[in-house]
């Protein structure tokens, strides 16, 4: 099995606000959660919240929670801007950007992943094009920052071993086809994945049962 990871990096640093709006999106779905001691052993049913870097608070959902109604709440709750990445294992990532709650972009890496018919890999591909202009402008940088790791990767291109994809900028970790590219993407505007997901700074706890019983919000993939 492949890897599975939902994150989103919150444009603040008051970590007690994401903390209480985090609560919020549960108790507002009649989901029992809870603080617990950060060094408390993780268990699958675990929020981890981060440290505040760049200006960014990360947060790792468990896994496979499908994220976007809890970035979509907290973001209106916070009056702030959101970039909530997945990956779905190890074949793809899909990038959603929320300011107050309203999705400004949607990106997926490979977007017709799922697609069962040319129809419906056209709409897939339509509904997940990116606009590199608007998350640059979003997130205070320079488009040709953020334009090569938002466009879409062909499968046959990846299916191809000859073809070199490379980096989207020399000091970038990760190559382009590789779903892990969006920490570098993250890396140009403020949010940092966390070295050590072990260490975070707040734990919040689900009753166990989650999955399947909380909305998923704004998005398909």
């Amino acid at each position: 099995m492949g890897e599975f990871i939902t994150a989103t990096a919150f444009q603040t640093e008051d970590l007690d606000a994401v903390r209480e709006a985090v609560l919020g999106f549960f108790n507002t779905n009649s989901w029992a959660a809870e603080n617990v001691d950060e060094q408390s052993p993780p268990t699958e049913n675990d929020v981890r919240v981060y440290s505040p870097t760049g200006g960014w608070t990360v947060i790792l959902w468990p896994t496979p929670f499908s994220e976007l109604a809890a970035a979509e709440f907290v973001s209106r709750r916070l009056g702030t801007l959101a970039s909530s990445v997945s990956l779905y294992d190890g074949d793809y990532w899909r990038h959603m950007l929320l300011r107050n709650g309203v999705t400004l972009d949607r990106f997926a890496s490979l977007p017709d992943y799922f697609a069962e018919s040319r129809q419906d890999a056209d709409r897939l591909r339509k509904k997940y094009a990116s606009r590199p202009a608007t998350v640059a402008d979003a997130v205070g940088i320079p488009v040709e920052q953020v334009t090569p790791y938002l466009t879409p990767v062909k499968l046959d291109d990846i299916e191809d071993l000859d073809i070199e994809r490379g980096t989207a900028f020399p000091d970038d970790e990760f190559e382009l086809d590789d779903p892990w590219v969006f920490v570098d993407f993250w890396r140009h505007f403020g949010p940092q994945y966390p070295q050590d997901p072990a260490a975070a700074r707040l734990i919040i706890r689900l009753a166990p049962g989650w999955l399947e019983r909380l909305p998923y919000g704004d998005g398909e993939l």
